[in-house]
């Protein structure tokens, strides 16, 4: 079966995509959406604490929380970022192709498991 291309735009400009970073870009965006909602609810939480019962999350634990879906965004928009600019794929640290194995188990990677380590 040959490669299937997809064609989108950002900016005003044409890429065109492999199947599998249309599949990515896809799931990435999606699980955006969810940390971004995810993050609206902690923050919410944080400013109504009236409406919480005391086994709630404490103040800290949902700061820790929001940092870590924070740096969870900040991953996504890179991978977003490196899939438009055709970089999406490839080692940052050595430029060596990251397996699809990979890819799929950690969308936002931007390093191979060799470089890793």
């Amino acid at each position: 079966m040959g490669q299937v291309w997809h064609v989108g735009s950002k900016g005003g400009r044409m890429n065109v995509y492999s199947a599998s970073e249309w599949r990515r870009q896809s799931q990435l965006l999606d699980e955006r959406d969810r940390l971004r909602d995810l993050l609206e609810d902690l923050r919410v939480a944080a400013t109504n604490r009236e409406d919480y019962e005391p086994h709630d999350v404490t103040d800290a634990e949902a700061a820790l929380q929001a940092d870590g879906v924070e740096a969870r965004l900040a991953a996504i928009d890179t991978a977003l970022d490196r899939i438009e600019s055709g970089e999406y794929g490839r080692c940052q640290a050595c430029g060596s192709a990251i397996p699809e194995a990979r890819l799929d188990a950690l969308l936002a990677t931007t390093v191979c498991r060799k470089c890793v380590r």
